[in-house]
């Protein structure tokens, strides 16, 4: 997992926050403290990860930290719906810098031999998102759609980074990462959630609708996410 991802989980020392799943349901967790992220060395080669992957890292990092300017600066738009949902409309990404990013979250789980992405297996996908990670070329039109929900910052989950999950929705899989409060599903191919969902997905034109999980919905999720409720 990339390294800044983790910004957000390090203590002064520069210690990662971390406890097992079970500690989430106690008022006072008990917490660990490794020294870095989900590092596993030898995965790539140094010119695939330090400038393939790394310019991909490096777009999404200062988009995250606000720090694009002129043309590359995204362009953001708030809105509630009726029943209340917040969402958050961005346009004018890096369509390819911020696809192939993501993309590279979810072969790098396929490839790593950590129990933690055990249960990510791209089958046929995985050879798909390798090229594309080498030519710097994400498809507009292969089956893989991406969406991003958040969680409201409010309930406290902004530094939680969940393990991937496999589903099955209408016998396609999709799989999901929680990161810093943003939830990254990948849709490995149409399905009836898609065609609901259609209007929030990542598109080629670099815009992408952000739907955000009411506070008082997180906690919830998030357990159902990771297996402690049914």
């Amino acid at each position: 997992m990339s390294e800044f991802l983790h910004k957000d989980m390090y203590d002064e020392n520069h210690k990662l926050r971390a406890f097992a799943v079970s500690e989430l349901l106690k008022k006072n967790p008990r917490i660990s403290r490794p020294s870095t992220g989900s590092y596993e060395g030898n995965l790539l080669c140094a010119d695939c990860d330090n400038r393939i992957i790394g310019n991909y890292e490096s777009y999404v990092s200062k988009l995250f930290k606000n720090r694009l300017k002129g043309d590359e600066k995204p362009k953001c738009r708030y809105s509630k719906s009726l029943d209340g949902i917040k969402a958050i409309d961005l346009s004018n990404l890096n369509y390819s810098s911020f696809k192939l990013f993501l993309l590279s979250l979810l072969w790098r789980a396929h490839i790593s031999s950590r129990d933690e992405y055990s249960d990510v297996d791209l089958g046929p996908y995985a050879e798909k998102i390798r090229n594309q990670l080498l030519e710097g070329d994400p498809s507009t039109d292969d089956d893989l759609i991406i969406s991003i929900t958040k969680l409201d910052a409010r309930a406290n989950y902004s530094s939680f980074i969940g393990q991937p999950r496999r589903h099955k929705i209408g016998g396609s899989t999709t799989y999901s990462i929680i990161i810093n409060g943003y939830i990254i599903s990948y849709h490995l191919k149409a399905n009836h959630l898609t065609k609901r969902i259609s209007h929030l997905t990542l598109t080629a034109e670099g815009k992408i609708t952000i739907l955000e999980v009411p506070k008082e919905k997180v906690q919830p999720f998030v357990l159902r996410y990771i297996g402690m409720v049914n």
